[in-house]
């Protein structure tokens, strides 16, 4: 594995490398959280399998630069773009995990010329609020806020308050991120790109966990359904994360793919 550190648009921009120059090249947009370094094992994989697996840390995720304003949708597109344009990148597989399959769905659409083909693994592209009941208390108890801060000393105990409800809900992703990146997660994770999926042209093949509790394998088998002429792969006892518990399967599970 090779680290790497380029410049896009003034950004720092950290990105890891596995497998030999000239075999094919895999491109990977990973979801959100801690960027490319979960992704480790699998491109060593990769690289085993004779592939040459880029990954990197998408602005603000990893040892990346964060924006100075908060980005869109289209922002990280426009990156992915000039990502590959600096790279000489063309004709590639491109995997997108969560917000990257979102993420991948959309520039797979736009830019066809540029992926051979495309797999979306527990991809963050239907997007509907499906809360648990956690989630649905946290949520309830956020819009009890106001009514909060009227309290006698409140606001020593509302930042202690908040960061037990975020931990309680399970969006400790939210509550540890800076101001730009919360007003990034806003707005990049209301995005549905089920549309550009749907019109992919290049070969799919859409991997899922099915014991994903962030996007539900329900999911994957509606994807199935509207990408016409997708496979779809379902790895038993995988949640959302199968690219970290399940790295050799998922590896292979694509291998198989980029050779058909």
């Amino acid at each position: 594995m090779e680290e790497k550190k380029i410049k896009i648009d003034k950004l720092d921009i950290h990105y890891k490398v596995f497998g030999e120059d000239n075999a094919p090249i895999v491109l990977i947009l990973h979801g959100w959280g801690i960027g490319s370094r979960s992704w480790v094992e699998f491109g060593e994989f990769m690289a085993k399998n004779g592939y040459r697996t880029i990954a990197p840390d998408l602005p603000g995720f990893g040892q990346s630069q964060e924006p100075k304003i908060a980005w869109n949708f289209d922002d990280y597109i426009e990156f992915v773009v000039k990502f590959c344009a600096e790279l000489g990148l063309n004709k590639f597989c491109l995997i997108g995990h969560s917000l990257g399959g979102a993420l991948g769905a959309k520039f797979g659409t736009l830019h066809p010329e540029m992926v051979s083909k495309i797999v979306l693994c527990d991809a963050a592209i239907i997007r509907k609020e499906r809360l648990d009941w956690r989630q649905a208390y946290a949520k309830k108890m956020a819009s009890w806020k106001n009514k909060l801060l009227e309290l006698p000393f409140a606001g020593g105990i509302y930042p202690l308050a908040k960061k037990i409800l975020y931990k309680f809900a399970g969006a400790r992703d939210y509550e540890l991120a800076s101001p730009v990146m919360k007003e990034t997660f806003k707005m990049v994770l209301k995005t549905d790109t089920r549309e550009f999926a749907r019109r992919l042209p290049m070969p799919v093949l859409i991997v899922w966990g099915d014991q994903d509790k962030s996007t539900p394998v329900e999911d994957a088998y509606e994807l199935n359904r509207e990408v016409l002429g997708s496979l779809l792969k379902v790895v038993p006892g995988a949640g959302h994360k199968l690219h970290r518990t399940h790295a050799k399967e998922l590896a292979e599970s694509i291998g198989n793919f980029l050779k058909k």
